[in-house]
């Protein structure tokens, strides 16, 4: 896909590693080759898929001129602790709408988020954040400010081009390689990271099977959200095609039927990979997309495929905030 007509910023070097993982391969005994797309190496705000996002959305919030950016999402988000860092950088006032109460003692990416200096409101667990962001546009407009909403999870069909294109890099990087990649895992939530995915990989690649693993809700229901972001994409990029939700994979059975709620095998998941690669995926999203992955690969279910991918999205400020899960080690 062609996404030079769309204005970003260049917020990081291209392309993120894409990353052989043999000695976790030999710890599972699976028969693929195991591979990771280092998106949490995209370097603004302690690093994220959200960055990739935020390179299209901010560019087209700079060009409506606008001095003061809103998100939204759960007081651990890692969207918002990005969204944050890149409206700091480029100078721009940011204000963070967070759902649920605010801790006694501060931690992960909240604890970010007030060294920068976010403008935080935070609204109760039964409130209702877009309410809470029409009251705060509103408010600015009166201040003759220029406010940009941008939503949960920079999920917009703009955002998702981010994931378009790191899932064509991933493309490339496999093919300079010599590697078939016929399975890619990644935690979906507000659904424009699979949706990018979904796009490039069946243009490009319809031999790697995007795999989704719910972090918040149902498959079918996830399913449904995932469809109709990508067919928000296909119309974005002018691509006469559609998507049903019969079309998109997605997982339920690892999220612990409660966002942001750890479960035993994502916290088992993140000792794991940690204690053999040294590297840190999050309680909320990356641990649990890769508990699903773990289990898959254990049971055999995937060894139709010379090699899977795991796109790690970051997320690991938010460790710091579950620290009592972590204890033993």
């Amino acid at each position: 896909m062609d996404l030079t007509r769309f204005k970003r910023l260049d917020l990081f070097p291209r392309p993120t590693p894409l990353q052989e993982l043999p000695r976790f391969q030999k710890a599972l005994g699976c028969k693929p080759r195991i591979f990771m797309k280092r998106d949490d190496l995209t370097q603004s705000g302690l690093g994220g898929n959200k960055n990739r996002k935020l390179d299209f959305i901010m560019a087209d919030a700079i060009s409506q001129g606008s001095d003061v950016v809103i998100t939204l999402g759960g007081v651990q988000s890692n969207h918002c602790r990005q969204t944050l860092a890149v409206a700091t950088q480029l100078g721009i006032e940011c204000h963070l709408i967070l759902q649920g109460e605010k801790p006694a003692v501060k931690q992960g990416n909240l604890l970010y988020n007030t060294i920068v200096g976010a403008k935080i409101h935070f609204v109760p667990e039964d409130g209702d954040m877009d309410e809470a962001a029409r009251d705060l546009i509103a408010e600015l407009e009166k201040q003759d400010r220029k406010p940009y909403l941008i939503p949960v999870g920079g999920s917009t069909p703009l955002g998702a081009l981010g994931y378009v294109e790191s899932t064509k890099e991933v493309i490339e990087q496999a093919e300079q390689l010599g590697v078939s990649l016929g399975h890619a895992f990644l935690a979906t939530g507000s659904a424009g990271t699979q949706a990018g995915a979904e796009v490039e990989a069946r243009e490009k690649c319809p031999s790697m099977k995007i795999h989704g693993v719910s972090v918040s809700r149902d498959a079918e229901s996830q399913k449904k959200s995932v469809a109709q972001m990508t067919n928000r994409v296909y119309a974005l990029l002018g691509v006469d095609k559609t998507v049903d939700p019969a079309d998109i994979i997605v997982h339920d059975e690892y999220y612990g039927g409660k966002y942001a709620v750890p479960t035993e095998a994502g916290n088992d998941a993140i000792r794991l990979v940690a204690q053999i690669e040294a590297i840190l995926l999050d309680p909320v999203y990356t641990g649990k997309a890769m508990s699903g992955m773990i289990d898959m690969l254990r049971k055999g279910l995937l060894d139709d495929a010379e090699a899977v991918l795991f796109f790690h999205t970051g997320g690991y400020p938010a460790v710091f905030a579950y620290a009592e899960h972590f204890q033993n080690g």
